[in-house]
């Protein structure tokens, strides 16, 4: 009886050890996020709102822009993500992800025009018809996260500038209540395996983070 029970004791031991084992190397094969970065958004127009109101935001027309630049000498991929906050202190998952790269010195923006469509918003083409329906008054977070694969010895420290242009213009349009702010965000030092990505049709396939290789003749 005692053998019996250390044979199915051993068993055991060796099926959780596998398993480990199993699991540190499919984490191991994983993309490694190393940074993160997140950038608010406030896109749209706030109808104006009776005095005895207490809306989310002061009645007026939002707008963000998001610049993103590679400030590192290798080619720099990463997952965007956004995220609608719906109020009510309501806990809300990303709705829109997709891997994208930028090479070194380039950079790119997000402006409210992507957010809608990554969000399947519609809003009014450019020019808008004379009938067209104000955008809707949207916030949330737009996260960028780098990730390498392999993961290597050195990665770049904070690889990534990211600021935030916020534009706004109260209501209605045509008074001269106008501001602007410029925020930088700064990075999350991080470290967790990277789940896979839904295939998404507006999104850019990443390949993984690499060294430049130098070019040849």
């Amino acid at each position: 009886m005692k053998k019996f029970v250390r044979r199915m004791t051993l068993l055991a031991l060796a099926s959780i050890f596998g398993s480990l084992i199993t699991a540190a190397t499919v984490e191991a094969q994983a993309p490694i996020v190393t940074d993160t970065y997140a950038a608010k958004f406030i896109c749209g127009v706030q109808p104006n709102a009776a005095l005895v109101a207490v809306p989310d935001a002061q009645a007026g027309h939002y707008s963000t822009k998001i610049n993103v630049h590679n400030n590192t000498g290798i080619t720099i991929s990463f997952r965007k993500k956004v995220i609608q906050l719906k109020g009510g202190q309501v806990p809300i998952a990303p709705q829109f992800r997709s891997d994208e790269k930028l090479d070194p010195d380039w950079a790119m923006e997000v402006v409210c025009r992507d957010i809608y469509r990554h969000l399947n918003i519609p809003v009014p083409p450019i020019p808008p018809p004379a009938d067209a329906v104000p955008p809707p008054y949207i916030e949330g977070f737009v996260i960028f996260e780098v990730f390498y694969l392999p993961l290597p010895a050195s990665p770049p420290v904070d690889p990534l500038d990211i600021e935030g242009i916020y534009t706004y213009r109260a209501e209605p349009a045509g008074t001269d209540a106008v501001s602007i702010d410029v925020e930088v965000f700064p990075v999350k030092r991080n470290r967790h395996p990277l789940s896979p990505v839904i295939a998404d049709a507006t999104a850019q396939p990443a390949a993984s983070n690499r060294r430049l290789q130098p070019s040849r003749p």
